[in-house]
């Protein structure tokens, strides 16, 4: 049998299918893994056995700063695990959720969207594919329809840099209607995990769904949905200059990022000046994700991130 504190490492190391680490040769990601185990369940070797936690917040998604060429950034997840402040590749400090909350004032402001399906969620009920999502007894209405699947970034964003951010969801779905249990689901998670400023929901599907281009569209919220493929970016630009005028929050272009499963989503944001990165990248339903986002996948990378280019 194997402790519950390291049955996430083991299952991370028996699969690697939750580390980008096939890029690396055997000696190097051997030696990653044993630095992150390390770092992240005991970060400081001579602290007493109490300063261990345990594995709540530790799971295998834990190993999510990963740079261009495919190295572990060790220092991050030193700092995440430690709960400080974490640096964009902008070189902008993004604080922690906690520090956030507690009205800390020289974090850098940033805005973390999400689409929903396929990023917050998964394929409805299959856990076979996707044993790390989480089936709900709330129905959902995208693709087969089915049970509400959220994928591992759908249950929480902690341990992902979008803790310390301002969140939003930009959808070309409508969350399953006006007052869905759905939509109550997940604005509850990221309120809870996110800097969440509304509950409330707009967009051209608020009340049905009409989705249109987004072009043009006034936001009331940072809950967007109706926006059909390719013109998501048009909505985050709204979110922006909504958050701007009506809660005097500034957030530079070059801090705000858009996670959506659709290549063709991603792709539509060059030019725009926002960071953009594809997610729910293996495995693969066609042209849509499977599983939805996997927190290794939230990282503050700039521009614009297709699957491949990250994997």
């Amino acid at each position: 049998a194997v402790a519950p504190l390291f049955r996430p490492f083991v299952s991370c190391w028996l699969t690697q299918e939750t580390l980008p680490l096939h890029r690396l040769n055997k000696r190097t990601a051997l030696a990653m893994r044993v630095a992150g185990l390390v770092l992240i369940l005991c970060p400081a070797l001579t602290s007493s056995a109490s300063s261990c936690s345990g594995d709540a917040g530790f799971a295998t998604d834990s190993y999510i700063a990963l740079d261009d060429a495919g190295e572990e950034s060790l220092h991050l997840l030193q700092r995440r695990a430690e709960g400080k402040s974490l640096a964009g590749d902008s070189g902008s400090t993004y604080c922690t959720h906690e520090e956030v909350m507690a009205g800390r004032q020289d974090c850098t402001p940033c805005l973390c969207s999400f689409d929903v399906d396929r990023t917050l969620t998964g394929r409805q009920g299959d856990l076979k594919a996707c044993p790390n999502d989480e089936v709900l007894p709330v129905y959902d209405c995208a693709y087969e329809q089915g049970s509400l699947t959220l994928s591992p970034v759908g249950q929480s964003l902690a341990n992902t840099f979008c803790a310390g951010c301002y969140v939003a969801i930009v959808t070309a779905g409508n969350a399953t209607g006006y007052q869905s249990k759905e939509r109550a689901v997940l604005t509850d998670m990221l309120g809870k995990s996110g800097k969440l400023v509304s509950t409330e929901w707009t967009g051209p599907s608020l009340h049905g769904d009409h989705r249109s281009n987004c072009s043009g569209v006034k936001v009331q919220s940072t809950l967007v949905v109706g926006c059909v493929d390719k013109t998501k970016q048009y909505a985050v630009a709204s979110i922006v200059d909504w958050l701007q005028t009506s809660h005097n929050v500034a957030i530079s272009r070059k801090n705000v990022y858009h996670f959506d499963d659709r290549e063709d989503n991603i792709a539509a944001f060059r030019g725009t000046g926002f960071n953009a990165i594809q997610v729910s990248c293996e495995p693969r339903d066609s042209a849509i994700g499977l599983c939805g986002a996997q927190k290794w996948e939230i990282s503050a990378k700039d521009g614009v991130n297709l699957c491949y280019s990250h994997r």
